[in-house]
């Protein structure tokens, strides 16, 4: 759950759970990116997918995948990725790439494992989200597909099909060419 920062107006991240076997939250996912989790969003486009995320997240129940149209979220459509949790697998796949993202990328990984894309490390990352039911932001370079020159921010929010178990995450990616 959310805790509100009242001196700066935005979501926080809560306390450490105590639970033993919950899952860290990282520093990095990969050795090329950092995760922000007091959501220093820089892109305009971002921010407004994470307010409508905001928004919907109400009274403490997170939201689902339903409760976004399409419409609404018209400009980052094609920046837009979506994952759900394979609990069989205890992994999560990718059911959607928007098309600026294949793009910049040079694939489009529609329907493959989190682990079939990066490595073990960025699985563990969501599981740290999901296990806190927080969202986070990362940013980095795309030096997975060799692209060391294309800068990311990227946020990641959980969605939940019964409004308290994550099982998806919707998130979105914002590139830049470095020099």
């Amino acid at each position: 759950m959310m805790t509100k920062d009242t001196s700066k107006g935005i979501d926080t991240v809560p306390a450490p759970l105590p639970a033993e076997d919950t899952l860290a939250l990282v520093h990095s996912p990969r050795d090329d990116a950092t995760a922000d989790y007091e959501m220093d969003i820089q892109s305009p486009m971002l921010m407004r997918l994470y307010e409508l995320w905001r928004h919907r997240h109400a009274d403490g129940k997170l939201p689902a995948r339903g409760d976004f149209d399409p419409v609404e979220m018209k400009e980052c459509l094609g920046n837009i990725f979506l994952l759900e949790y394979l609990p069989d697998i205890d992994n999560f796949r990718y059911t959607l790439i928007g098309t600026k993202i294949a793009g910049w990328v040079g694939v489009d990984n529609t329907g493959k494992l989190v682990d079939e894309v990066f490595d073990e490390r960025v699985r563990l990352f969501y599981k740290g989200l999901q296990a806190r039911e927080v969202p986070a932001r990362t940013i980095g370079k795309v030096v997975w597909r060799d692209k060391q020159h294309v800068a990311y921010e990227a946020i990641m929010l959980p969605l939940s099909d019964d409004k308290r178990t994550v099982n998806r995450f919707i998130g979105a990616m914002e590139f830049y060419m470095k020099c």
